[in-house]
């Protein structure tokens, strides 16, 4: 008896307690139907085809302080993925301030230059810009590729005509005694704006957090090798975007790193983008051209390719998109594909909630 009233009891406070102000659910569903040929991670060389899916929520909150600002924090799960069920907790958590000084997060977030390589760059399915491609062999040194950081400090500043930057450190979860040096990770990123121009540049290192194994099979089912804690990786990018006027938007990005393990493994490669969107009425046409030109002293020869997207889009709603989207990828004769090529025909919806 005497259990069931403090269970009442308990259940009636946090109902009468204030509620914490700004909360908001929100999120995305993405479905895809994809089918493809040619080299794979998998090294598959016959058409598939299969079902990508992608559903995230997101819960966001933010209370007024009587200084400093807000206090905010958000909660972001992604609970399906392609064929996999990701694990609670795999995307965001994190908890902030924010006030006209800018704003401080601490927790599992993205990279700040993750994010900016992914849009307005990436737009279009041109992933392999922040991401390695093919397994884990391809694009060794990419600091971005990891996405997320489990641990990590981060201030975004406020706009000042224009201009705005951030710097995240991020450090791996060892227990109880993690060093703020282990698994450390530093991203430096500026931003500029003004009227239809767009720049955006930064410099990632990273200690002791690569996967790139460097296999001379370059079996990417092969699992990457420990990262010692001597490992370094660097990564830069410059990118810039202009909107022409009458729908069209021209957009170019150039991104360099390298990998250095203390095993004697190197890898260094570069990516470079030209892309542009044409939208009109319920429409869009996103049109893009990626060369990679890619080094590793453990490979053999160069893994240089050339990546072309089309894809096409319409509006069924505010907040609804259908999408179809060509995909086509030439490795050079001296690469790895020895002159093979990987083709992708996608077609799929998504909505933001």
């Amino acid at each position: 008896m005497i259990n069931r009233v403090m269970i009442a009891a308990a259940v009636a406070a946090a109902f009468s307690a204030p509620a914490f102000a700004g909360l908001n659910l929100g999120g995305s569903a993405e479905m895809n139907f994809v089918y493809d040929k040619g080299q794979t991670e998998y090294g598959d060389d016959s058409w598939r085809s299969s079902l990508d899916r992608g559903i995230v929520i997101n819960i966001d909150g933010d209370t007024k302080l009587d200084t400093l600002g807000k206090l905010n924090f958000r909660v972001s799960q992604k609970v399906a993925e392609g064929n996999k069920t990701p694990s609670v907790g795999s995307r965001e958590a994190w908890v902030g301030l924010s006030g006209d000084w800018g704003t401080f997060r601490g927790g599992r977030q993205f990279l700040n230059s993750y994010l900016t390589l992914d849009w307005p760059y990436g737009q279009g399915g041109f992933w392999e810009l922040a991401e390695r491609d093919l397994g884990n062999w391809g694009g060794g040194g990419k600091v971005t590729a990891p996405i997320y950081v489990s641990q990590s400090l981060n201030y975004l500043s406020p706009n000042f005509g224009g201009f705005s930057y951030g710097v995240q450190y991020a450090w791996a979860e060892k227990g109880e005694s993690a060093k703020l040096s282990d698994g450390a990770t530093t991203d430096l990123s500026v931003n500029y704006a003004a009227g239809n121009l767009g720049l955006n540049a930064g410099f990632l290192t990273a200690k002791g957090v690569s996967n790139f194994d460097g296999d001379t099979d370059n079996d990417p089912k092969t699992p990457a090798l420990p990262a010692d804690n001597g490992d370094k990786d660097k990564q830069f990018y410059l990118g810039a975007t202009y909107n022409v006027g009458g729908g069209l938007n021209v957009r170019g990005l150039y991104t360099g790193y390298e990998h250095k393990s203390t095993a004697g493994v190197k890898a260094k490669g570069s990516d470079l983008l030209a892309a542009l969107t044409y939208g009109w009425d319920k429409s869009y046409v996103k049109l893009g051209l990626l060369h990679r030109n890619d080094k590793a002293s453990a490979l053999t020869g160069q893994k240089d390719f050339n990546l072309v997207k089309a894809e096409y889009g319409y509006s069924l709603a505010s907040n609804v998109v259908w999408y179809g989207r060509v995909s086509q990828k030439k490795w050079g004769k001296d690469s790895v594909g020895d002159g093979e090529s990987y083709t992708q025909f996608l077609t799929g919806v998504w909505a933001g909630f």
